[in-house]
């Protein structure tokens, strides 16, 4: 950082475009306390004798760097210090295995659900975040954005959200079209597949829900189609949440821009309040020297807290709701020493009497 800048930003040199300057590399890796011994507080012999190895082998990488180009050479003693001890990487080591005897032999959503109520995953750990990813067409540009499981049943697995917004989620699943007035109403289900597929126009009713249970090594992989709940099944979550949620639900366009600038604006107008030279909040921070967008959405907020004034239950605004994914393939994760991993994926391959058949297949890690 160039504190003699008036930003605390040093603009690009051609040097710094032809080779990047790292900012993070294998963060963690490295920082491992050196054994000592109590009585003395002096290190132990096979931390010297460790020590001395890795001053050997950062000198044969080292020297084994200068025939490697500058783009492919570690460049630092970190770096150096990295390579030569590959085996400080994380290891998956801390878990059982997955074995196919432990796979329920013919549901995925039974066998998430055993997996979801392991007693080692503390409720304060949050195990039902997970990653929704979606897909616009026709770009095929993909969104992927962290959101919460709400509902598991024979189904597939259910969250809620604002799904009326061409700039958010709903432009990707549902295919919202133009609208300068609000939020788009999310489609109905119909009678049918056919009538559900007319409603959503452009859409893309693909997706992809991902778990990570970093404690226990694990994750869980669901791909499948996207379906609206009816309004009435949104009713009922509708109705656990908070006033507040609720105002807020009613008063956001989700993902909808409230403010920009460009750079040159931000440099010459940045808070007086904040250190360029550290990472800290403000002391106060209610206290802008700009405007930032913030007081566009918090003047919604009082506007619709104005409209439903006196108004005991908030009415479900017609472009939220819950959305449920109906897997056709779920793939379960566990971690395993030497990134050989454990992978076991249930395969939508029919139907019988009505319900879904499943193929189980063990993927390469």
């Amino acid at each position: 950082m160039n504190l003699d800048s008036p930003d605390g930003v040093r603009s690009p040199s051609p040097a710094d475009t032809k080779h990047p300057k790292k900012l993070i590399f294998a963060p963690g890796d490295i920082e491992t306390p050196t054994p000592t011994d109590p009585t003395t507080q002096q290190p132990t012999p096979e931390a010297s004798a460790a020590k001395q190895a890795t001053k050997e082998e950062s000198a044969a990488v080292a020297a084994a760097s200068a025939l490697r180009t500058d783009t492919s050479t570690p460049t630092s003693a970190t770096e150096q210090d990295l390579v030569a001890h590959a085996a400080r990487a994380h290891q998956f080591v801390s878990n059982p295995p997955l074995t196919v005897s432990q796979l329920h032999p013919t549901n995925p959503l039974h066998q998430f659900h055993s997996w979801f109520r392991d007693p080692r995953l503390l409720p304060a750990s949050a195990p039902e975040t997970c990653t929704l990813a979606t897909a616009a067409l026709p770009s095929g540009r993909v969104s992927a954005r962290v959101v919460y499981l709400k509902e598991l049943d024979e189904r597939g697995w259910t969250v809620y959200s604002n799904w009326g917004s061409r700039e958010g989620k709903g432009r990707d699943v549902f295919g919202v079209g133009e609208a300068e007035d609000g939020p788009r109403p999310i489609p109905e289900p119909g009678a049918g597949d056919e009538d559900l597929q007319a409603d959503l126009g452009g859409g893309n009713r693909w997706a992809a829900l991902t778990f990570l249970w970093s404690a226990l090594e694990r994750q869980v992989r669901v791909e499948g189609l996207v379906e609206p709940l009816s309004r009435e099944e949104s009713e009922l979550y509708w109705r656990t949440r908070e006033r507040g949620s609720q105002i807020g639900a009613w008063a956001s366009w989700q993902s909808k821009v409230l403010w920009r600038a460009e750079p040159e604006t931000l440099l010459e107008r940045r808070r007086n309040s904040l250190d360029p030279t550290l990472h800290q909040v403000p002391g106060n921070v209610e206290e802008r020297d700009i405007d930032d967008g913030r007081e566009v959405l918090e003047a919604r907020v009082r506007e619709v807290e104005r409209r439903f004034e006196g108004v005991k239950e908030i009415p479900l605004p017609p472009f939220w709701g819950g959305v449920r994914l109906v897997p056709e393939s779920v793939e379960f994760w566990q971690g395993r020493k030497s990134r050989l991993h454990d992978r076991f994926r249930y395969v939508k391959v029919g139907e019988e009497m009505g319900a879904p058949r499943w193929r189980i297949e063990r993927l390469s890690p």
